[in-house]
């Protein structure tokens, strides 16, 4: 049996409906979905990046999987056994969409281009502040040098603040 055999989705499509499904209670908690995952780790794993404007505390973290836990129960987006996490992002979180980057604008981050972007570089990861997205393009400030860079053509990013 693979890994997604006998889902009724792909885990990438479970992700998003579960992110329909939480985005507004989760905001209306006080608390931001950053992220969702759905994935195979042995068993299958839920788990729920989460952040508000001042931070995310343990009390905050465990607000929101009680939260999840009752909407997921009457919504029922999955159909097979799982484990629901809630977690911070962290300080160096990862960017994957979008709003992620919309959501750190101003901030430093690492990115690492994917081949074929950028081949005039000699560096394919670059340090910098993120300073606009503007549709699938993202600013970044490196060095005092404004670089635009597809969203398509970044193969991962996190934010890298000097600590």
């Amino acid at each position: 049996m693979t890994e997604n055999e006998g889902l009724e989705r792909e885990p990438e499509e479970t992700a998003a409906r579960v992110e329909e499904v939480l985005a507004e209670p989760i905001r209306l908690a006080g608390y931001r979905l950053l992220d969702v995952q759905f994935r195979s780790e042995g068993g299958w794993v839920l788990r729920l990046t989460v952040d508000s404007e001042q931070g995310i505390t343990l009390d905050g973290l465990s607000e929101v999987s009680e939260l999840a836990g009752r909407v997921l129960d009457v919504e029922d987006p999955i159909t097979q056994s799982y484990s629901l996490e809630a977690t911070s992002p962290g300080l160096f979180r990862r960017l994957r969409k979008r709003k992620h980057y919309e959501q750190s604008i101003g901030k430093e981050a690492r990115l690492t281009l994917a081949p074929g972007y950028c081949e005039d570089r000699k560096q394919r990861t670059l340090r910098g502040v993120i300073t606009a997205v503007e549709d699938q393009t993202v600013r970044l400030e490196v060095e005092g040098e404004s670089l635009d860079f597809p969203l398509e053509g970044i193969r991962s990013a996190r934010l890298d603040p000097k600590l």
